[in-house]
């Protein structure tokens, strides 16, 4: 730089505030991204659902996505479980990554939990499940992510080994499912 530049750079202070305005902006940005993609669901690339089956679906949208897939084996054996906490079913699957699916449902057929269990040999890499690195716990055996929604989010869980699920659960996290 010639010395009639540089006398302009210390009067002016343009091109020295540029670079620390950029800086700044660039360290409060990967400072405050991984918040933004571990908090907010739109960002993180996160599974909605087991088969089709998402929290706060009705019971009959849920029967629509299964009853192709397989069995109802509470349905058959007469095993429905109706009460104050609602209703839980178990379902026989074939032709899936998952052998079997379970499922409840609040007082108002909505439903707040589902649970699938991978068949031996399919196991679910974490990462086809969601953006590891959003989510709010991570190992080599479990991987869980929060996801907020309108209606009050869900949690998702993958539980496994060498980074690959063999149990897949979704959880409300609405305030009246708990």
């Amino acid at each position: 730089m010639t010395r009639r530049r540089l006398t302009r750079v210390r009067a002016t202070g343009r091109l020295v505030r540029r670079p620390v305005a950029l800086l700044a902006a660039v360290a409060a940005v990967a400072l405050l991204a991984p918040w933004g993609l571990a908090r907010d669901g739109k960002r993180a690339r996160v599974a909605r659902s087991i088969l089709g089956v998402e929290v706060g679906a009705s019971l009959e949208e849920a029967h629509e996505k299964l009853e192709a897939l397989g069995t109802s084996s509470s349905k058959e054996s007469g095993e429905e479980r109706d009460g104050e906490e609602g209703r839980k079913e178990a379902w026989t699957l074939r032709e899936t990554d998952y052998s079997a699916l379970a499922l409840g449902a609040d007082d108002e057929g909505r439903v707040v939990w589902v649970s699938g269990f991978v068949r031996p040999g399919r196991d679910i890499p974490f990462s086809d499940l969601g953006d590891v690195a959003s989510a709010v716990h991570s190992s080599d055996m479990q991987v869980v992510w929060n996801v907020e929604t309108p209606d009050g989010g869900y949690r998702l869980v993958a539980k496994g080994s060498g980074g690959r699920a063999r149990v897949v659960y979704l959880l409300s996290l609405a305030a009246d499912s708990r």
